[in-house]
């Protein structure tokens, strides 16, 4: 061994955790491949909605992943890697600026805010106390809600589904190449899942959009939802060049794009950081959790090796990605295929932010990737979130109307907020009037007043003025 991979051995403390270099790069390599879809995916998402250049989107995606993954490497050594979350893009793109009426930069803000109410809670300790507050029902409920909400989203990107003549949805056209290209992409994805292959996703991405592309390019496939193209390389997903500086344009416009809102937006303001930080740390906690358990790098106390500094590092790369120019940046539980072929370090994260690095360079071809090419990715991540109903108590009624009135309230209504709002306030109704009201954390006593004041300000009093 040279002195070079000696001193990165000790490092990462690569042998003593019974692993090894190559193991690490190969684990890295496997990683960024189960979640490089998240290049394509997020500028989709955060584009669809507010306007922002997919390019740039591209450049802001792959830099917050690619500082963030390094990060965590080099400082809490963590077999992790980072990039901007599944659920939490949507939760900006759908919910903050759709629905809340916020721009691009205003959701920013929110999220940079977001991220440094989590580090804070990181580094004092506070996050703890939190998650003891806020009962098992309702982890449960938000995880598999957005698990929900980011099926109903994929299929109505796809033209799967679409709004309905006298009733909320109904299938879409599913003759039209474009949707039967989505079919497709669910189809193979979801088979490969079914048989435990790692690169599920990644083949979905891949098959379709190569079949995409041939029908598009030589049997004249065109199909088009809300003006955007399903078949890749026609139209609005045809791509230029192949290879190009990266486009880094996002970055630092949250201070310098910003503009303050309405007086009349405080409270969705405020209640859209609370939400967005709620998500993040039980999605944080709990991958970090699996991931630390997968590794075996948890001690005999049940205390996992470089999980505070983990959480300092997630709650940093959340800041980061707002700086960059994305929504939140956090822990993908896809690290769980690296670990699968023996990686247990943070080595195996640098090579995944190394690999982010030279994906930059080629963001034109992920224009390629339409929402009929990733619906797959995103049916797979809501079937993966919808497990969490496993945990609730069906023997409680409390808990089965909780859980029910998140989720459908999460993918019906179109809002994450909207869904642990009302979750949250039919939770501390079933306590109150089932004698169990001493039973209520403080906790869910402060949210409930919070979510209270949000509905009532936004759906009685803003609509006024």
């Amino acid at each position: 061994m040279s002195d070079f991979a000696a001193a990165v051995d000790r490092y990462f403390h690569i042998t003593e955790r019974g692993s090894t270099i190559r193991t690490e790069i190969r684990g890295g390599i496997i990683t960024f491949l189960a979640m490089f879809y998240i290049l394509a995916v997020n500028p989709m998402i955060l584009s669809s909605t507010t306007g922002v250049d997919f390019q740039a989107l591209v450049g802001a995606t792959a830099l917050a992943a690619c500082v963030s993954c390094l990060l965590m490497g080099l400082y809490a050594r963590f077999p992790v890697a980072l990039a901007p979350g599944m659920g939490v893009n949507a939760f900006v793109a759908y919910t903050i600026v759709s629905e809340m009426g916020f721009d691009y930069y205003q959701a920013l803000m929110v999220v940079f805010m977001s991220g440094a109410l989590f580090l804070l809670m990181a580094v004092t300790g506070i996050r703890t106390k939190i998650l003891q507050g806020i009962p098992m029902i309702i982890k449960c409920s938000i995880a598999a809600g957005i698990g929900f909400f980011i099926v109903v989203v994929g299929l109505y990107n796809s033209g799967i589904i679409e709004h309905g003549v006298g009733k909320a949805m109904t299938l879409g056209a599913l003759g039209s190449p474009g949707v039967l290209l989505g079919i497709l992409c669910i189809v193979v994805t979801i088979s490969l899942w079914f048989r435990k292959h790692w690169s599920a996703v990644l083949v979905g991405i891949i098959v379709t959009v190569i079949v995409g592309y041939i029908g598009g390019q030589f049997f004249g496939w065109d199909t088009t939802v809300d003006g955007t193209s399903l078949i890749p390389g026609v139209g609005t997903a045809a791509v230029g060049d192949l290879v190009v500086t990266p486009n880094f344009s996002l970055f630092g416009d949250i201070f310098t794009e910003f503009t303050m809102f309405s007086g009349t937006l405080w409270p969705a303001f405020i209640v859209a950081i609370v939400s967005l930080t709620i998500v993040d740390v039980f999605d944080t906690t709990g991958t970090l959790i699996a991931i630390g358990t997968a590794a075996g790098i948890m001690d005999k106390d049940g205390n996992i090796e470089g999980n505070e500094k983990a959480l300092q590092v997630d709650a940093v790369a959340s800041v980061f990605g707002a700086v960059a120019g994305t929504s939140t940046t956090t822990s993908f539980i896809e690290s769980s295929t690296g670990i699968g072929v023996g990686a247990k370090t943070g080595l195996m994260a640098v090579v995944v932010g190394i690999l982010f690095l030279f994906a930059m360079f080629f963001a034109p071809i992920f224009s390629l990737v339409t929402a009929a090419c990733t619906v797959g990715a995103l049916v797979l991540v809501g079937f993966m979130m919808i497990r969490s109903i496993k945990d609730v108590d069906w023997s409680d009624l409390v808990c089965v109307t909780t859980a029910f009135t998140t989720i459908f309230m999460m993918g019906l209504a179109g809002s994450i907020t909207d869904g642990i709002a009302f979750g949250c306030l039919v939770y501390l109704i079933g306590m109150t009037v089932t004698g169990r009201f001493k039973e209520i954390p403080k906790m869910m006593l402060a949210m409930g007043i919070v979510f209270i004041a949000y509905l009532i300000i936004n759906f009685t009093i803003i609509p006024y003025f």
